[in-house]
């Protein structure tokens, strides 16, 4: 029996969920999937400020890498609102296990940027669900969605944003799972 409880990872509360130090491996896995992946989306959007601000390619034609190769409609959005909704798809899934870190492994500011983190690409999504009804009503583009509309700031730039502030929350309660992994809590 001590073998079994020195692998113990949950504190059961009566009532309560359990609580755990360290996310489990499939978990781990997925975050660390979820990050490197989206890490991956960022250079892209990286890539699109470079074409324009650097290389003078227009707004409209900087399409980073992956979009001028998965178009649909004449247009790359579909590709964004695909990969965001799955995205956000795995920051919901990731809720609950982040949830049950805190307060031990993951501090409750950095659940709180998590969640903040899942609200905005939430808002995201929304954003990419508008700018794809306009590219149906378009029959492409113009297709600009509500934020870049409303602040007057190009689509590139925005999404940018979107997408660097909302990850950043993510990385930093990856960071303290990983830390907590590494801390030897199974």
């Amino acid at each position: 029996m001590p073998r079994l409880a020195a692998h113990a990872t949950a504190v059961v509360t009566p009532g309560a969920a359990p609580r755990t130090d360290a996310l489990s491996e499939r978990a781990f896995r997925f975050a660390a999937a979820v990050v490197a992946i989206q890490g991956v989306h960022v250079v892209e959007h990286v890539i699109q400020l470079a074409q324009v601000y650097v290389f003078g390619v227009a707004d409209e034609d900087a399409l980073g890498l992956l979009g001028y190769v998965i178009q649909f409609n004449g247009t790359e959005e579909w590709l964004h609102l695909g990969f965001n909704s799955l995205y956000l798809a795995s920051l919901y899934a990731l809720v609950v296990p982040f949830w049950r870190l805190r307060p031990r492994a993951l501090p409750v500011w950095a659940f709180a940027l998590f969640a903040g983190s899942v609200w905005l690409e939430s808002w995201h999504v929304v954003e990419h669900a508008v700018i794809i009804s306009r590219v149906i009503a378009n029959a492409g583009c113009p297709c600009p969605g509500i934020g870049d509309a409303a602040l007057g700031v190009s689509d590139t730039i925005l999404h940018f944003a979107y997408n660097v502030v909302a990850y950043a929350g993510v990385v930093v309660a990856f960071a303290y799972a990983a830390r907590a992994r590494r801390a030897g809590r199974p």
